[in-house]
Order: C-alpha cells, then structure tokens, then sequence
C-alpha cells in the first residue's frame, strides 16, 4: 500500500484528491489523523500508518515538528520517499528540514539538474536556473513572445497603477486571456503599498467593482464574483488554508460560501508564502 501526503496547515498547499499513479493524495495532518480541537495527532507510535511506502511531496514546506509527529507514524517496515524543492522558500515553522536531510549525507539523494528542451524554451525556467547559479536574470525587453518580461517601476505609486494596467488590459490584450479568471498577482508581503492586502483592494475596485449588492466579513468588502480564499483549516468541513471559492449572486442576495467555510479574504492578488 502506498500513501502520498502533502504539508498544509498555514500553508496554502491542498493535495490533489488522487496522484497519477491512482492512490489517494492527502495532507499530512489529514493523514495522520488530526484533533481539530487539540492539534494533536491520531496516529503515531502506537498507531502507525498502514503502509509499505509513503510518499511526501513539497518537503521544502515541513517544518521540524510536523515531520517528527509524520517520523513516529511511520512503521517501521515502510519505505519513505521525500521529495522536494531547497532553492523554494522554507517552511513557516522552525527548521529547514528538506535541505538538512540533503546535506547530512544519511540518506540516498537524487538531483533533478537537466533543463529539457521545452523547458529550456520558457524564460522563467532560464532565468530561475540563472538566479540559482548567482547570475543576473536576463532583464532586457524579449525580442519575440516571451513567458518573462520585466516592468521596471521605483516606488510603490508608479507600480500600483503600473499592475493595474498590465492585468487589467495589456495582459489580456496581448495574450487573450481573461483579466479575472486567468491572471493571478503574486506579491512578496502581505502589509505594504503594493502588499497583498492593498493590491487586493486596489485590483478588486478595477476588476470587479461593489455595486450595491455588497457583503462586509472579516474585515473584507465582497461583491459578486470577487475571488475569495480560505485563510483557516476546518478539518471537519475537509476545506483547507488556499482552497479558491466565488461569490456568487443568486436572486438579489450575494451568497457567500459561509456554510462550508470559515474566514476567507478577498484573493485577486495574494502574497507568494
């Protein structure tokens, strides 16, 4: 039997219901059984996993207690499979497990370094390759369609407007997409000019605009086909810190997704953690 888990508890990464290879995906605090009261876990040394091989993905976001409480649930006649990113940002909690483990030298350890030729095509796989090696990414105008442009702005009052523009037109202008549903603005902080919260409140008034038919929750104005994300975990709901919802209207009552879910925020742009 084998198991496949992904870190999720403040950290917006939802496993998919089922990997490729047909068995179920799950979280690791749904896998090991957690008490949404206590925080604690069902399963551990005195009642380990039933499997023969367990699978944990996005090992770069497990933090050192998560994966000690994961080490007691693992018997003893299992194999264990971590797989991960170092050069992605660590875990919110203590520790950097992924990248210790590699370098301790106790374990077999596999590298992943060929760029493939489709890869090698995209800019943003380049220049990220490029930034892993110490080297400046290629920063100058592309002069066919790119993946990777750079928008030079010096001050947060020239890059709002500047985001602005390029989601709300020259985006979908030059790649037909649609400014809502496909685009999605990533911010390096939540608090700041052009942090997640004011970009959220600046792209929300360009793109979906509050009528009269509004909702003020959690310190949030919601419209009508604004995106909103979940912010907790409610294990009892099975809904999870990143999982994306859509207000919708039906009559003339702008319906939140409340009866599954707890707090949520408004999500046109969101920070990278």
């Amino acid at each position: 039997m084998t198991n496949t888990a992904s870190p999720a508890r403040d950290q917006a990464c939802p496993a998919r219901p089922f990997t490729a290879a047909h068995f179920e995906a799950k979280t690791i605090h749904r896998l090991l059984e957690v008490d949404p009261k206590s925080g604690g876990f069902k399963r551990g040394d005195d009642s380990p996993l039933d499997c023969d091989l367990l699978v944990v993905d996005e090992t770069s976001m497990v933090d050192v207690m998560l994966m000690q409480a994961l080490m007691k649930a693992v018997p003893d006649r299992a194999a264990l499979l971590i797989v991960g990113d170092i050069d992605q940002l660590p875990s919110v909690g203590p520790g950097q497990v992924l990248a210790d483990v590699i370098s301790s030298g106790a374990v077999p350890v596999v590298r992943l370094t060929e760029v493939f030729r489709q890869a090698a095509q995209s800019q943003i796989i380049v220049n990220a390759h490029r930034i892993n090696h110490g080297v400046i990414p290629d920063l100058r105008k592309p002069a066919a369609e790119s993946d990777f442009y750079f928008v030079e702005a010096d001050d947060p009052e020239t890059a709002v407007p500047r985001i602005i523009e390029l989601v709300k037109t020259r985006i979908p202008r030059r790649f037909g997409l649609d400014p809502i549903r496909d685009v999605q603005v990533l911010c390096p902080m939540n608090r700041g000019g052009v942090g997640a919260r004011s970009l959220n409140i600046e792209l929300q008034a360009a793109l979906n605009p509050a009528g009269e038919r509004k909702v003020e929750r959690f310190g949030w104005t919601f419209a009508p086909g604004d995106k909103v994300m979940q912010i907790e975990n409610d294990y009892d709901k099975e809904v999870y810190n990143g999982d994306i919802h859509t207000t919708r209207k039906r009559d003339a009552v702008l319906r939140l997704p409340m009866d599954r879910v707890g707090p949520f925020r408004v999500r046109w742009g969101q920070s990278v953690r």
